[in-house]
């Protein structure tokens, strides 16, 4: 009896030092924040036209309290297109879409607020396709804190 109570008393005190050394979460460091994304990758047109349909991708996303850059991503350039947004705590539904037009797709973004006392915020950005071809494309939030 006393063997299986030590060896208990082992295993027990292992376990214990295994979740002592595990890494915290305290820490704020930005490193903790990732970017996020909101992307949807599609078959696009270097030369579409606003007969075509448009496309929108959604999701919901919860933000802590503090500053981002909020832009577009179009293949693989990101551009920020609203820095240093401030946004509150919560959960939001965000939302972009790509709309067609003769020539060049126009890229709106929403972030709508839970909180029915918050405003939606809303980005526009007129994009050229430079080729046809599969392309992802939609929007970041980086978190500046």
């Amino acid at each position: 009896m006393t063997r299986v109570r030590h060896s208990l008393l082992s295993v027990m005190a292992l376990v214990g030092a295994a979740l002592l050394g595990a890494p915290g979460t305290a820490s704020a460091a930005p490193a903790d924040y990732p970017t996020a994304y909101n992307t949807k990758t599609q078959h696009l047109v270097s030369d579409p036209d606003s007969s075509m349909a448009g496309s929108c991708v959604s999701r919901r996303i919860t933000l802590g309290t503090g500053h981002y850059d909020w832009g577009h991503v179009m293949g693989a350039r990101q551009t920020v297109v609203r820095a240093n947004l401030y946004l509150g705590l919560g959960v939001y539904t965000w939302e972009d879409c790509l709309w067609p037009h003769d020539g060049f797709y126009v890229q709106t973004t929403s972030l709508n607020p839970d909180n029915p006392d918050w405003d939606t915020v809303y980005l526009s950005e007129d994009l050229d396709v430079r080729s046809t071809g599969t392309w992802t494309w939609g929007g970041f939030l980086d978190p500046k804190f």
